[in-house]
């Protein structure tokens, strides 16, 4: 349809494995100063890597998160969602014989090697100082460029990169979700329940409405809005109004629909003389 929005998707593997195939390339050819340009190659394969996988979290990824080009940062807020995403793991299947009772017969459908955060943190800002001039302080010091170092590293993170790529399935985002529709904009939330937990916050990224999300019996779960009834100001007006957390800000104002006065939300000290 002409004048519809389309959402733009970007193929991260694909970016991924030709990065990747450059960095190699760079490598084979022995040649030192060929060196950062293979850790700039490494570092962006790094970086697809991880926005790869946390496309597969898409839902339930904070948009202002989402679009933030910040690898370990995005990686630490997918791990607050699923505690479990950049570990790697293994999918089987069988046919259930007795119903509750695990087959014992079990199919293999692969392993997935995760890029994590141990391996971002560990190699992400390294291979970038590779990509700067020397600073004066190092020149100073008579400390020379090691690019056997520099080589070791990136030959190290081309192999585990490469290994992520082979992974015969990927993005497995298997796990226990909540869904509710927003009470204030109407608008679908998606909750993930990590496993272990009683309950956790949910909030809706359209219009700022949060929750807490309780396991209860069976599978059901309660959705507890956090929301305040707070009076009119006015002592001669009883009216109330309901506002949710992330409207108690400083400053906000909303006037009364029964007296019409004008009501603020201010930070305020009240000081009474000590007794007599």
């Amino acid at each position: 349809m002409l004048g519809a929005e389309r959402e733009f998707v970007i193929n991260y593997r694909n970016l991924a494995r030709k990065h990747l195939k450059h960095a190699n390339e760079r490598l084979a050819g022995g040649a030192d100063q060929s060196l950062k340009y293979a850790a700039l190659d490494l570092r962006m394969a790094m970086e697809a890597l991880t926005y790869d996988r946390v496309a597969a979290y898409k839902g339930e990824f904070p948009p202002s998160e989402y679009e933030t080009w910040q690898p370990r940062k995005i990686m630490m807020v997918l791990l607050e969602i699923d505690p479990m995403a950049d570990k790697d793991s293994s999918i089987a299947l069988g046919l259930e014989e007795k119903y509750g009772v695990p087959t014992p017969k079990m199919t293999s459908l692969g392993t997935e090697k995760v890029l994590g955060l141990k391996t971002l943190k560990k190699h992400y800002d390294a291979l970038g100082s590779y990509l700067h001039i020397q600073s004066l302080k190092s020149a100073r010091s008579g400390k020379d460029i090691n690019y056997e170092k520099i080589r070791g590293r990136c030959e190290s993170i081309a192999t585990y990169v490469s290994e992520a790529l082979s992974s015969p399935v990927f993005n497995c985002t298997i796990g226990m979700f909540a869904n509710l529709e927003c009470i204030e904009c109407s608008k679908p939330i998606r909750k993930r329940i990590p496993s272990g937990k009683d309950s956790v916050t949910a909030e809706c990224f359209e219009c700022g409405a949060t929750y807490t999300i309780t396991n209860e019996s069976e599978g059901k779960s309660k959705w507890s809005p956090h929301q305040h009834e707070i009076e009119c100001a006015n002592k001669n007006c009883d009216h109330k109004i309901v506002v949710w957390n992330h409207e108690l800000e400083l400053g906000r104002q909303w006037e009364c629909p029964v007296c019409k006065g004008k009501n603020t939300f201010v930070l305020a000290i009240d000081f009474k003389d000590a007794p007599n």
